[in-house]
């Protein structure tokens, strides 16, 4: 059990990381915030979709483990939802999105949608017959039209 949440915590460590994410965060000025959410979509979906199968044995192992659930939940997906939040927190202040009546349920939705396209989708019983590519820029095109201002 210890060795196994061990490599669960040095995987999540390597994956977690979203460079354009990050980036965004410490760019204190923005052009284009829209090229900028699609940026960190597109790591995001792509990230994702790369571990589909790490993902579903993570969430259906936490709810026997508690231990991987609070890596898994609290850790990879709170530590999104929070570095998101965030992300919205700093362009709504500056104008360029919302607003939004919550910002950790905005960032909550947009990770959830993407995580759908990206990694549920596939082990859906009656999957929608549409090509990767399509739901990829599908999702992210939604995402970003949903937290865009115009």
């Amino acid at each position: 059990a210890g060795a196994t949440l061990g490599y669960v915590r040095e995987e999540l460590k390597k994956q977690q990381a979203l460079a354009k994410l990050e980036e965004a965060l410490a760019r204190k000025r923005v052009a284009d915030v829209r090229a900028e959410l699609e940026d960190i979509f597109s790591e995001l979906y792509d990230r994702l979709a790369a571990n589909r199968r790490r993902i579903k044995l993570l969430d259906s192992s936490a709810r026997d483990y508690p231990e991987l659930a609070a890596l898994w939940f609290e850790g990879a997906r709170g530590g999104f939802v929070a570095l998101f939040a965030r992300y919205l927190e700093l362009r709504t202040a500056k104008g360029h999105l919302g607003p939004f009546p919550d910002l950790r349920a905005a960032a909550r939705f947009a990770l959830e949608t993407t995580v759908f396209w990206a990694v549920h989708r596939h082990f859906d019983l009656r999957p929608e017959r549409i090509t990767e590519e399509l739901a990829r820029d599908s999702a992210i095109l939604f995402v970003v039209r949903a937290l865009s201002k115009e």
